[in-house]
């Protein structure tokens, strides 16, 4: 059996949907846990800055996300891709906000 076949068949695809969802929890956990508490703490002096970055990553995920819709054929990247999106969006808009009321201290030591 060649490598091609056993990857079509049930324990390849079973191996790489274990992989993707490990993968998916390792994501999640990394980018909820650093960067939106990092915008809120220090929101009052980044966030035009976080904002510029947000933009220019949604930006090129939304590139991404249209190229594998191409290389699949169709548009269930655009699903994955587009709540992952949508998500990331909601949270750093939040997290701004948020740090942007709330009046408290930074973390960040500007004087040094």
């Amino acid at each position: 059996m060649a490598l091609g076949d056993e990857m079509s068949g049930g324990r390849g695809l079973r191996m790489v949907t274990v992989a993707v969802a490990a993968e998916m929890v390792y994501q999640l956990v990394g980018s909820n846990m650093s960067s939106p508490q990092t915008a809120e703490l220090n929101a009052p002096a980044r966030a035009p800055t976080i904002q510029k970055w947000v933009n220019l990553t949604n930006a090129e995920a939304i590139a991404w996300i249209l190229f594998l819709c191409w290389l699949d054929g169709s548009w269930w990247p655009l699903l994955g891709g587009g709540l992952a999106l949508g998500g990331m969006f909601l949270k750093y808009r939040y997290a701004i906000n948020s740090g942007l009321s709330n009046g408290a201290p930074g973390t960040e030591n500007y004087a040094a």
